[in-house]
């Protein structure tokens, strides 16, 4: 049996607001001695969650810019990947861009407002970043970052629109993002296939729109509630779905526990 956690990390296992997860270290390090895989999957960059995974002390594969890249995938099979194990579905920025700019109604591009247009504070107060971890959050290979300033039934007309150009338009905690039709579920079979024969348990933390995919693809789900908003709701939930009482970091230890409980009364092991 393999259990693997796919997580997204601001607000589900990083704190909302200072991004901080000091408090769960220990334990997450204890499920990785444990043999529990553990795969961030984010809507950050490349570099960024290099950082978080330093700042862990682990070496891990990752899904970067939602389901741009699955960055150390061969991690999964070996302690030290080859130097092809980053796999692709991303599309560059410049493309994006373009394909934005050619298919998308001038009244629905008037109301996306891009990050990379802004100056540097502006782009802090939204991202609640400053200084290097600004510039590598703006550093994007394959998505751009919007601010929406448009209703939800114009969002929901510019998801339309983008999908039939083959883009894709997801809304995380802070911001929006255009990319390539691809999410952070997007390697789960891959994931699967990776590990082979073994029998795979998927368990899925997140907290925001864009990881709504990710935790219905799952075989357990966790929630981990936001202290501005009201819990996030899965229009088709897994048969097993765990609702954390506690904000992030906490929530996702106390759901984590949880899930790995559940497994256990389930396979005896």
């Amino acid at each position: 049996m393999r259990v693997v956690f796919i997580s997204d990390l601001d607000g589900t296992l990083l704190g909302q607001n200072d991004f901080r997860f000091d408090k769960i270290k220990d334990n997450i390090l204890y499920f990785l001695s444990k043999g529990i895989a553990l795969i961030p999957a984010s809507s950050k960059t490349q570099s960024e969650i290099e950082d978080f995974c330093a700042s862990l002390g682990a070496r891990l594969p990752f899904i970067c810019e939602n389901g741009g890249a699955f960055v150390n995938a061969d991690l999964l099979q070996a302690e030290q990947p080859t130097e092809n194990s980053t796999r692709t579905l991303g599309q560059c920025t410049h493309h994006l861009l373009t394909t934005f700019s050619d298919t998308i109604p001038p009244h629905l591009q008037a109301m996306c407002r891009f990050l990379h247009a802004m100056d540097s504070k502006t782009q802090s107060n939204i991202l609640g970043l400053e200084g290097d971890t600004l510039t590598k959050a703006m550093d994007r290979k394959f998505s751009v970052l919007f601010a929406f300033d448009g209703s939800p039934s114009d969002f929901a007309s510019l998801q339309q629109q983008a999908s039939s150009a083959q883009l894709m338009i997801q809304c995380g905690g802070r911001v929006c993002s255009i990319s390539a039709p691809h999410d952070k579920a997007s390697f789960h079979g891959l994931i699967k296939d990776m590990l082979g024969d073994d029998e795979v348990t998927i368990v899925g933390f997140g907290d925001a729109q864009n990881d709504v995919s990710m935790l219905q693809s799952s075989d357990i789900a966790c929630i981990i509630p936001r202290p501005d908003c009201a819990p996030l709701s899965l229009p088709e939930p897994p048969a097993t779905l765990i609702h954390a009482s506690l904000a992030a970091p906490m929530g996702w230890l106390e759901t984590a526990e949880k899930a790995i409980n559940i497994i256990e009364k389930r396979f005896g092991k």
